[in-house]
């Protein structure tokens, strides 16, 4: 059964309403023009399972994990040009430079709705 207009606000209503009080900021830094800006990203983060690195994969070789953490960001979030994530609330040089950097795997809209109704971020720290 298809869903009209009507519906499909309410679903995206309720979606960014589940939002509420679970939101964290991090901070994006986009390279534009060869200089640097911040902008703040409110989402939800998750960190993604640990591997136990004394277990071994199929190759022989310790299981390398592909993303540390998982942000689920409002439909709306503009990820063109980003360089990094930050794990800081302030959009500055120097809070950027001493948080926890990760950098962008995938965003990819999921949800009910055609076209999404969240992205699904995946980010990978950087060492």
């Amino acid at each position: 059964m298809p869903l009209d207009s009507r519906k499909t606000q309410h679903v995206l209503q309720l979606i960014n309403r589940s939002y509420a009080g679970r939101q964290r900021s991090l901070v994006a830094v986009v390279l534009s023009g060869g200089s640097y800006s911040y902008r703040l990203i409110q989402g939800i983060v998750r960190p993604l399972h640990c591997l136990d690195p004394q277990i071994y994969d199929s190759s022989g070789l310790p299981p390398r994990p592909e993303a540390d953490l998982l942000l689920i960001a409002p439909l709306g979030s503009d990820f063109s040009g980003v360089v990094y994530l930050a794990d800081c609330a302030v959009a500055s040089a120097a809070a950027v430079a001493a948080a926890a950097k990760y950098e962008l795997i995938e965003a990819v809209p999921v949800g009910l709705l055609p076209g999404g109704t969240h992205l699904r971020v995946l980010l990978r720290r950087l060492r």
